[in-house]
């Protein structure tokens, strides 16, 4: 920051079960123009929902609190309000208690007594660090139209969700199925719309890579616990991207996914279904039980290749296999199949096969191509911004952005009632008069 420029005001939210302690940290902040304190919680469960309203730049979260401590109370900060970053106070200076909480999302750690001048310079450390996520949820918030607030408000809050379930899967690997399960996400997301996107690869997932989240939580805490699951433990755990996107990560590590069984990852998919309005599933490319039931669950199955024979190969494999099964109906039917890394005639070669010998060899139409761009994805991943909210214009963004609408389309089309005869008729008259300029 240059000289003379006047600092950003720093929005401070104290929480501490003690009165007395609350008041004498809001006195001392309050010698500090760039510092105002927003609000003070006296528990845990309190400081989440002030959180949540005020959006405070940084928190003062004492570790000992009453009916939830700092330590989650800090991990369900983090996630409701990605902006806010938490320093955790304690009488305690143990290392044990400095991983916990570092692990749960805080920023720094402070030990009672704190002297003024460490908390002046603690506070606005943390608020400097924190700087690229303000910038990043800034900018996203802007790209997707909606104010952040809004695109943050906790699932505990918010009505009944419509509940489509829609599968992204290949049975390759590597022909960006993360990538299109992310941006299919975001660009599903409106005003009135709720989505949440779940990492099904338990082993090796990257949804939280792609978006740049670091979370202490993911799918396994809730299938730890599927017979208690409810809205607020569900939103706890979620992430926010700064887009508002809701995101249910993978185990951070792949030995965790032995623990889950089929049956858990059903009833927390199960249990998440009401809360939104469109459910994205990103799918482990393995054919096995989970997989068969994630797409029992769906009402569309987003069938992902690249052009080349392999990813060809495989995926008429799998057409084969959905034709014939029946769970009760047809899964082929549910099947939207989208070629990803297209290239132009210009370009074609090195295995690459056009999209209309793929099309005429599986019998399937290719419901959209996305282009081959590298270097704009590559770009997207690395600093966590889906194409969509980037490039919603510009190739592959825009395509990625139309294959939401196709199945937004495609599935309020269901949606809708079924025509009566006298109905059906009278769309019938009316197209015949349209079509030769009668007036009937």
């Amino acid at each position: 920051m240059s000289a003379g420029t006047p600092r950003e005001v720093i929005k401070v939210l104290i929480v501490d079960d003690i009165p007395d302690t609350r008041e004498n940290i809001r006195k001392l902040l309050a010698f500090e123009a760039d510092i105002q304190v927003v609000g003070m919680a006296g528990t845990g469960r309190e400081a989440v929902k002030i959180a949540t309203d005020t959006r405070p730049d940084v928190v003062l979260m004492d570790i000992n609190m009453p009916d939830m401590d700092g330590i989650t109370a800090t991990k369900a900060i983090s996630t409701a309000v990605r902006t806010a970053a938490v320093v955790i106070i304690s009488v305690q200076s143990e290392p044990g208690y400095l991983r916990q909480a570092m692990l749960a999302g805080a920023r720094d750690y402070l030990t009672k007594p704190i002297a003024s001048e460490e908390l002046y310079t603690t506070i606005r450390r943390v608020y400097e660090r924190n700087e690229p996520i303000r910038q990043q949820e800034a900018s996203l918030g802007a790209a997707l139209g909606r104010p952040l607030d809004a695109a943050h408000k906790p699932v505990a809050e918010q009505a009944t969700g419509a509940g489509h379930v829609i599968v992204v899967y290949s049975p390759q690997g590597g022909v960006g199925v993360t990538t299109v399960a992310t941006n299919l996400a975001a660009a599903l997301m409106r005003p009135d719309t709720r989505v949440l996107l779940i990492d099904c690869n338990l082993q090796f997932g990257d949804v939280d890579a792609f978006l740049n989240l670091q979370s202490q939580s993911s799918i396994a805490d809730l299938t730890k616990v599927v017979s208690d699951i409810d809205r607020e433990l569900i939103d706890n755990v979620l992430m926010t991207h700064g887009s508002g996107l809701r995101v249910l990560v993978a185990p951070s590590h792949p030995e965790h996914a032995y623990d889950i069984t089929t049956e858990a990852m059903q009833a927390v998919i199960a249990a998440c279904t009401p809360l939104y309005d469109y459910i994205v599933l990103d799918a482990p490319v393995q054919y096995d039980d989970l997989t068969l039931k994630l797409f029992e669950m769906a009402e569309r199955i987003v069938l992902v290749a690249v052009p080349t024979i392999p990813s060809v190969r495989n995926t008429r494999k799998m057409l084969e296999i959905f034709d014939n099964l029946e769970k009760p109906a047809k899964l082929s039917d549910k099947i939207v199949f989208v070629l990803n890394r297209t290239v132009n005639e210009k370009e074609r070669g090195r295995g690459t096969v056009p999209a209309e010998s793929i099309a005429a060899h599986l019998k399937k139409e290719v419901a959209l191509s996305i282009p081959l761009d590298e270097r704009t994805v590559l770009t997207s991943v690395n600093q966590g911004v889906p194409l969509v909210a980037k490039q919603k214009s510009r190739s592959p963004g825009k395509e990625l952005a139309e294959l939401a609408e196709l199945l937004r389309k495609s599935i309020e089309a269901d949606e809708e009632p079924p025509q009566t005869a006298e109905q059906q008729a009278q769309r019938s008259k009316s197209g015949l008069r349209a079509l030769f300029g009668g007036t009937g």
